[in-house]
């Protein structure tokens, strides 16, 4: 049974009538026998689909009273849901509303689960003083569970308290202390903190500089200055690298009478369309510089907001919030103060250049067993040789909280030109899934195999089974010729192998020269033949140079009247022209500029389709994709990676100047483009007739893995 109750925030505690409201749930509880659970629809999903997938098991009735307010208690078109949002989270919040789920066939202890994070904190702050009175009647108390003993509080404030009039009196040595929170899914938050630490370096200031969710609420009261950068993360929320934080800071009792705080934020003032949703802009800044100033912090500045929509995105924002700051410190730059502290800043581009041809210092840091992950700058180079570093974001918190690592591992990438596999090297990648992965492979829509879960001690070896299965993974990723894709058309089966030939041909040939490959995972040695073995003598790039590529360069084949590749949403794309019985390949239209990647609202990056070169016989193919690799490698933006793409460089430009540059390069003129017709371009799945005798059968793998 699904019970709403649709009656507005705040409630009557009794009707007209003065008859006191009814309690269904606590009646349901009384039944004996019945699961009972009370949700809000708005307030968390989570536990609401908790609560019905829960409902929905149990060997008996259920009852579910959800909150859902509507205007005089009647559902109609006259409430917003932003309104039913707000009216919801005030009432759960408040405890007017409590989320619970009641399982009588659990043990007494688990039967009851309260939900309502707020009222959970207000129970543990009440059995918290409860155990003090407790603790009197007991030489050696036992306290509640729940959180840590009162007596080891207080010592643990005593402490702190102590630490702090210590501070205070080499405060003279050690400079002021200012301490910087951030809270970010992009980075950008804390790119914003890590620039406050170092101007406040630059002063002389004591500075620490950590994510939010690193930081005891607690200790907040012992901390003088306090600088905050916070992010906007979906609708209004905390990112997550920040919401333990600001559940500890919402439920804390603590006095910041001696704090002084400044709060910056991220967010895009038209991220929401509708003028109701507006509230979302910056929400996190704006309701942490709220709560700070509740608990009695003095606020330094005002918020500052960046706002993605202004000339220079949130740089506006921020650089008058820092002049605000340090106008209200009154601290000026202490002469070669910070310096010693400040690491030398680096860019991709100076990066790579530095490398040593996409070595850095890859190898000492995955023969490092004291932690599971790599640094900034070598996990840029492991993309070049087909890895990222990740880490389990569901777990942050949990980990963070015991003073753990985050959770990290590592996907890879395999280079598999066309698509194209055996069945052994199947086999060999579900081997390597299950040993050193996650036990699942995953398919790309780019035609290769992924592994995800691999930690930093099984690099090497999986690394070493892909080899043995073959195959490789450079240039898998990276600011280089990224995997080569084909047609799969069965329809054209015979046409195939040719395109797929092709696609090979062209990852081989822009294929980086250097050694740094096989010297870091396969010892400088050729493992059972391994895909491709590049020459042990001293390094160079005759392709691409020190510095590689400004971004990532894709390229894909198509064969009309089948566009499954999606050819023209690629840097480079070949479209195969056919004689008149559509039974051979004389040559290609070349396309160039395709990319369907942008960034939210900012309008100076943008979706493109391919634009036509012109036509080149089937044996100029090579040649032209690198020749348009060389022209973006020579003329791409490499001061701004989100305007680095062919896609850009190619509006920059224009077509007419891009064909000369190539045509210079290649020593020939394109032809005019042939015509063409795509009728189709999804996959054929099921059981399909390809070539007289033969079929074929594509499979639908959900989410590819």
């Amino acid at each position: 049974m699904l019970v709403l109750d649709t009656a507005q925030y705040p409630f009557a505690a009794t009707d007209k009538n003065g008859t006191r409201k009814k309690d269904v749930g606590l009646y349901a509880m009384n039944y004996g026998t019945a699961y009972v659970a009370s949700v809000a629809v708005y307030a968390s999903y989570t536990q609401v689909l908790q609560a019905l997938a829960e409902a929905d098991a149990f060997p008996g009735p259920s009852v579910v009273v959800a909150y859902l307010p509507h205007a005089g208690g009647v559902f109609g078109g006259n409430y917003s849901p932003i309104e039913v949002l707000q009216q919801s989270k005030l009432a759960v919040d408040s405890g007017a509303w409590p989320l619970y789920r009641w399982d009588p066939t659990k043990a007494d202890s688990a039967r009851f689960q309260l939900d309502s994070e707020r009222l959970r904190r207000s129970l543990e702050d009440f059995l918290q003083r409860e155990n003090v009175l407790a603790a009197i009647g007991h030489s050696e108390p036992k306290l509640s569970g729940i959180r840590a003993s009162v007596e080891g509080k207080i010592g643990e404030r005593l402490a702190r308290k102590a630490r702090g009039d210590v501070d205070t009196l080499l405060g003279g040595l050690g400079g002021p202390p200012l301490l910087v929170l951030f809270a970010s899914d992009n980075g950008n938050a804390e790119e914003t903190a890590r620039r406050v630490a170092r101007q406040g370096r630059r002063r002389g200031l004591d500075v620490r500089c950590m994510s939010m969710d690193e930081f005891d609420v607690e200790e907040l009261p012992f901390e003088k200055t306090v600088v905050v950068s916070v992010s906007t993360a979906g609708q209004g929320e905390i990112p997550s690298n920040g919401r333990e934080f600001w559940k500890a800071l919402q439920a804390a009792s603590i006095n910041l009478n001696a704090t002084q705080f400044a709060v910056f934020g991220l967010g895009d003032s038209h991220y929401w369309p509708r003028a109701e949703d507006a509230i979302f802009y910056n929400k996190p800044a704006r309701d942490i510089d709220r709560k700070l100033s509740e608990l009695g912090g003095a606020r330094l500045v005002d918020v500052g907001l960046g706002d993605d929509q202004d000339a220079d995105g949130w740089e506006t924002g921020f650089a008058d919030f820092e002049q605000r700051l340090w106008a209200a410190l009154n601290i000026d730059v202490v002469a070669g103060a910070g310096v010693e502290e400040e690491a030398p800043g680096r860019t991709d581009e100076e990066n790579k250049v530095i490398s040593n041809f996409l070595r850095g210092s890859i190898s000492q840091a995955i023969a490092d067993t004291s932690c599971g992950y790599v640094d900034e700058w070598d996990g840029k180079l492991l993309k070049f040789h087909g890895t990222y570093m990740q880490d389990d974001r569901d777990l942050r918190a949990e980990r963070m909280s015991r003073g753990e690592e985050k959770a990290f591992s590592f996907m890879i990438r395999v280079r598999l030109p066309g698509g194209v596999a055996t069945p052994a090297q199947w086999l060999a990648m579900d081997k390597l899934a299950d040993e050193y992965g996650n036990q699942t492979m995953k398919i790309t829509t780019r035609q290769t195999f992924q592994l995800h879960g691999v930690l930093k001690r099984d690099l090497r070896e999986t690394m070493r089974g892909i080899n043995r299965g073959l195959m490789d993974t450079i240039a898998a990723c990276g600011d280089v010729n990224r995997n080569v894709v084909a047609s799969a058309n069965p329809l054209q089966a015979h046409l195939q192998p040719e395109v797929v030939q092709l696609a090979t041909d062209i990852s081989r040939h822009l294929l980086p020269s250097t050694s740094a490959y096989h010297e870091i995972w396969l010892d400088d040695k050729m493992v059972a033949g391994s895909a491709e073995q590049t020459s042990p003598v001293a390094d160079y790039e005759p392709l691409y140079g020190p510095a590689y590529l400004p971004r990532k360069y894709k390229i894909a084949i198509a064969i009309p009247p089948e566009n499954d590749v999606d050819v023209v949403a690629y840097d480079l794309g070949f479209i195969a022209i056919l004689d008149a019985e559509q039974q051979n390949i004389l040559g290609y239209n070349v396309m160039i500029g395709g990319g369907m990647g942008m960034t939210h609202n900012n309008r100076k990056t943008y979706p493109r389709l391919a634009t036509c070169l012109g036509y080149v016989p089937k044996d100029k193919a090579i040649a032209v994709s690198e020749k348009v690799m060389l022209v973006q490698r020579d003329h791409g933006d490499r001061t701004n990676r989100k305007h680095a793409r062919l896609k850009y460089t190619v509006d920059d430009y224009g077509m007419d100047w891009w064909r000369q540059q190539v045509e210079a390069r290649l020593g020939f003129a394109f032809e005019a483009e042939r015509p063409y017709k795509f009728t189709h371009n999804g996959d054929r799945y099921g059981w399909v007739k390809s070539t007289p005798g033969l079929n074929n059968f594509t499979m639908f793998v959900q989410n590819g893995r």
